[in-house]
């Protein structure tokens, strides 16, 4: 499996951006290659495939800039561009639902503790979102089969793009973006304050805390910058919470540093990777006043974290991964049983992936390794058939993955390839998500 390369300069941007003081060039240890993949007869469980997020390419420039003041509230007036398909509404469109091509497994059934009291969890529905595009973004190559953005081409720091981005997933009746997060001052966290400061009554995001996968960064600086969230973001009235406390995610967990810089050696030392999770918790969030959501298909992140999601549901090796939702909502259910605490379950659903223009060599970023492949879209059916495994285990949140993620093929933003199509799907299948919860 080929290793993709850190870009030299932008590896120097990042070490820029974690500290106002000069940085001498950083070597970081290269990460470990991902694990094998397992053979197409066995779906991932507790020895997953890597399950991490796509991080910006080349394009992306992670320089400090001031946090804006006052980010001026934006008339959500959406105008898509001229499309053959109907205008969005934000009620289900009339466009028949592509039923899914397999049955995914029976859903969970075990119980929570007798003595447990799990909170109300209202059936939201949030997307991924990536904040650092820039027009010059799709003419790279790295881009998902050459597609673009059907109202064009942008730049992720526009104030009106975001609010375009806003009124669409609302169309969509998406609830909230979990806005993938890098570190204070930099475009990442300007634009989460942008979106939070755009949004109406009803959008609530989160982010996708991501600072320590960052070259050269340690557990100190993990705490701070997760400090800084919770002091910034966790009373602001469009941050998402459930029952009072602030919703935050995380991805790629094994890429955790300690107080010297040094990461686990694999994907495969959790306990290592646990203990730090467990350092940091300590150090910012001893009382739990936060739900802290871990990424990936190991459960025993629960001994730490409050919930449990998977960032990418399907790999090369197995079209059939995404229908495991079940078995990996069973893993949430027992571990709250054991811990006696509430574990949130949040499901993914996915429309399709085609990452295979990130192989080119311009096109190396920050994710850990992995076979690209693309996973035929069927028109909407491999859509149903994530709903379709999701629904039934009933999550307690579910994540679409994702809104804009131009580079891995999953975006649902309106396309020149597929206009508006999965906006209106994605109204369609929350109204049934949240009829049946």
């Amino acid at each position: 499996m080929k290793k993709l390369p850190l870009i030299v300069a932008f590896t120097l941007l990042l070490c820029g951006c974690v500290s106002s003081s000069p940085v001498p060039r950083l070597t970081p240890t290269p990460y470990p290659t991902s694990t094998p993949y397992p053979t197409c007869t066995q779906f991932p469980t507790v020895t997953p495939c890597s399950t991490h997020t796509s991080y910006p390419t080349c394009t992306l420039e992670l320089t400090r800039t001031p946090t804006p003041t006052g980010v001026p509230t934006h008339t959500l007036t959406y105008t898509p561009a001229p499309t053959s398909t109907p205008l969005l509404t934000a009620t289900p469109a009339d466009t028949p639902i592509p039923l899914p091509t397999a049955t995914s497994e029976p859903r969970p059934t075990i119980a929570s503790p007798v003595n447990l009291v799990r909170p109300v969890v209202p059936p939201l529905v949030l997307a991924n979102y990536f904040p650092w595009y820039d027009p010059g973004t799709w003419d790279t190559g790295c881009t998902s089969g050459s597609d673009r953005p059907q109202d064009g081409v942008y730049n992720s720091d526009d104030p009106a793009i975001i609010s375009r981005h806003v009124e669409q997933a609302l169309a969509a009746s998406l609830e909230g973006f979990a806005v993938h997060w890098f570190v204070r001052d930099n475009r990442t966290d300007a634009n989460t304050r942008k979106i939070l400061d755009t949004a109406p009554e009803g959008f609530n995001s989160t982010i996708t805390f991501l600072y320590h996968i960052l070259p050269g960064v340690k557990m100190d600086g993990v705490i701070e910058e997760l400090r800084y969230v919770h002091q910034a973001y966790g009373d602001h009235p469009r941050f998402l919470s459930v029952a009072g406390r602030p919703v935050i995610f995380f991805a790629d967990m094994y890429r955790v540093p300690d107080r010297a810089g040094k990461r686990p050696g694999s994907d495969q030392d959790v306990a290592t990777a646990v203990a730090h999770w467990e350092e940091i918790r300590r150090a910012v969030d001893p009382d739990r006043a936060a739900w802290w959501i871990a990424e990936g298909l190991r459960p025993e992140y629960l001994e730490v974290f409050d919930g449990l999601y998977v960032y990418r549901i399907d790999h090369a090796c197995c079209p059939d991964a995404c229908l495991s939702a079940p078995r990996w909502a069973e893993e949430v259910r027992r571990w709250e049983e054991k811990a006696g605490q509430p574990k949130l379950w949040i499901g993914t659903v996915m429309p399709g992936w085609d990452d295979l223009n990130s192989a080119n060599s311009q096109c190396a970023d920050l994710r850990v390794s992995a076979e690209p492949f693309a996973r035929d879209r069927g028109d909407g059916g491999y859509y149903a058939r994530t709903w379709e495994a999701v629904i039934p285990t009933l999550p307690d949140l579910v994540v679409v993955h994702s809104f804009n993620e131009w580079v891995e093929g999953s975006y649902i933003e309106p396309s020149g390839r597929f206009g508006d199509q999965y906006l209106r799907l994605t109204a369609q299948w929350v109204a049934r998500f949240k009829l049946g919860h």
